[in-house]
């Protein structure tokens, strides 16, 4: 196989670093040569054995890390939540204070980055987990910085608070919804006019009560 290998650009991310310097080589060689196999056959019809072949791993290193395939997939997956939330984090403050501008941008951006990924590996099959999990993520980002923002105001009202979550509840889906659109159509519109159309809808439930 001649396709070059890369690990996904979401690897690079201050979670990652935490792992010792030999797993994060490991993870790094079979990741990029999961998504190089997957650009010529589906999930379901790679091995273990031309897995770690591609990536110069030992199967035994395989298996000290994951069950199998599908495990080192689900591993992938809760790889690409930890940066996802590392994106989110570094703009919550922005979020708060100025809109969702910076906010969106980050996230479109991230997503744009790594559309292949999610072409070849997250969309392998059902692919509702996954999204699940970016809901989680942008759903956390807007509590937190929301719920800031209520008490500044001096929003105490149980029903208000009640009123908000289920505002972000929406907000949280919707902005996935329309990111999930943009990355199955390919991204074909720009990152600039993505983020005006996800901020008018995220400004509506910020400025709601």
């Amino acid at each position: 196989m001649k396709r070059g290998i890369e690990a996904p650009t979401w690897w690079h991310n201050p979670s990652m670093d935490k792992l010792d310097r030999r797993t994060r080589r490991t993870r790094e060689a079979l990741y990029g040569a999961l998504m190089a196999l997957l650009h010529d056959r589906p999930l379901s019809n790679i091995t273990v054995t031309e897995l770690t072949n591609l990536a110069d791993v030992n199967r035994s290193t395989f298996y000290a890390h994951f069950q199998d395939i599908y495990d080192m997939v689900d591993t992938m997956r809760s790889d690409f939540k930890a940066a996802l939330m590392q994106v989110v984090l570094e703009q919550a403050d922005g979020l708060r204070t100025s809109g969702a501008h910076g906010f969106m941008r980050s996230v479109y951006g991230y997503f744009r980055d790594n559309r292949e990924m999610f072409s070849v590996v997250f969309g392998q099959g059902p692919n509702e987990a996954f999204f699940g999990d970016v809901v989680t993520v942008v759903r956390a980002g807007c509590m937190d910085a929301w719920g800031d923002l209520a008490d500044e105001r001096g929003v105490r009202d149980e029903e208000q608070r009640r009123a908000l979550e289920y505002r972000i509840e929406f907000a949280a889906r919707g902005a996935v919804g329309m990111a999930r659109a943009w990355i199955e159509g390919g991204c074909k519109e720009d990152v600039a006019w993505m983020v005006d159309q996800t901020d008018a809808l995220l400004a509506a439930v910020r400025d709601a009560g």
